[in-house]
């Protein structure tokens, strides 16, 4: 299954309208080209890319504090907050998880 199918599939479960899917998803692409481990272009040159940066995190050699504070877009939605990459973070922990799994 494609990442653009996966995330059709996991909205319309969420009982939303083809309009509303498709606006999301729209946002999405525009936000990370659907990709789930995207770091936002403008901290790779900070950062590292993509996959270093997901690595990193998921490995624990860039920890929690840093990932939540670092100002960088992260995830298929670009989240930066504090709060929302917490919520990603611990969330992934406690599932056993990758920061960038769907």
């Amino acid at each position: 299954m494609t990442t653009e199918e996966q995330v059709w599939s996991l909205l319309k479960n969420k009982q939303l309208t083809d309009i509303a899917t498709a606006a999301i998803m729209g946002n999405l692409f525009a936000e990370s080209s659907l990709r789930f481990n995207n770091l936002q272009d403008t901290t790779e040159k900070r950062l590292g890319s993509d996959s270093y940066y997901t690595q990193a995190v998921d490995s624990g050699n860039y920890p929690k504090q840093s990932f939540i504070h670092d100002n960088a877009g992260y995830g298929i939605a670009q989240w930066t907050t504090d709060s929302r990459k917490a919520g990603l973070y611990d969330l992934c922990k406690n599932k056993g998880k990758s920061i960038a799994d769907p």
